[in-house]
């Protein structure tokens, strides 16, 4: 079975839904697929930077993945996934927060699967970094960031 998105440990690339994404990929060369928004100033860290934001919904069995790519100055610099099992409950804000350690577990899974065993929540390669965290909803997703991200790279 072909996977709807995959990874490519050795080069961070991705696989979604017949493209590839790499490091070099614009989000004029997304194609149709995607849902490609228009530029805006986004505070990364502490400054601003003009981003655009290309986004993909898809279905891989009964598992929901949502993958945002984050292009700064129209240079790919981070992918987020998103997924999403029907069978973690979720829909009261109890089931929302009680569900935390299990939608960790998923990403983490998911990701592994990809990636290969990975040691604890960040993991370097010679193309980037990848991990799973949570926003401040605590929402979990699985980040991937390329060397272009001078903010996951400076220092």
């Amino acid at each position: 079975m072909t996977k709807a998105l995959q990874f490519d440990r050795n080069t961070g690339h991705v696989h979604v839904a017949g493209s590839l994404i790499t490091p070099a990929t614009t989000p004029e060369q997304l194609g149709p697929i995607f849902q490609v928004g228009d530029s805006r100033p986004v505070l990364i860290g502490d400054r601003e930077a003009l981003c655009r934001f290309a986004h993909i919904s898809l279905q891989e069995g009964r598992l929901g993945i949502d993958l945002s790519l984050r292009f700064e100055s129209e240079q790919l610099v981070s992918l987020f996934i998103a997924l999403a099992d029907p069978s973690i409950p979720s829909d009261s804000d109890d089931d929302f927060y009680a569900s935390i350690p299990l939608r960790e577990k998923l990403h983490q899974r998911w990701l592994n699967e990809q990636l290969g065993k990975l040691d604890g929540t960040l993991a370097h390669f010679p193309w980037g970094t990848a991990g799973v965290a949570r926003d401040k909803s605590e929402n979990v997703f699985i980040y991937l960031h390329n060397r272009n991200n001078s903010w996951a790279f400076s220092g």
